[in-house]
């Protein structure tokens, strides 16, 4: 819901226009740091990502820049789903 049906990294550079057998977005939610890493599955550390993006975060040569900045993108957009998401809801 938080995603909007959209990849959470700010630099995606294209989204699969395809859907599922269900019509919905091809993503994938990731723990950022991983759990085996000391990483936890509170969605302020969790995103969105497509599968495209979730290959470069995992195995790319720039994965460590990209993971800290998607911290930084996952953090600030679970504060605004908080803060907007009951407004929302009324």
């Amino acid at each position: 819901m938080r995603s909007a049906g959209r990849c959470e990294n700010p630099t995606c550079g294209g989204q699969p226009a395809d859907v599922t057998d269900d019509d919905l977005p091809i993503l994938e939610v990731d723990h950022i740091q991983r759990i085996a890493e000391g990483g936890h599955g509170h969605p302020r550390q969790m995103i969105a990502l497509c599968p495209n993006c979730h290959a470069m975060k995992e195995r790319g040569r720039n994965r460590a820049t990209l993971q800290a900045a998607l911290a930084l993108t996952a953090q600030h957009l679970h504060e605004r789903w908080t803060t907007t998401a009951p407004a929302a809801a009324g």
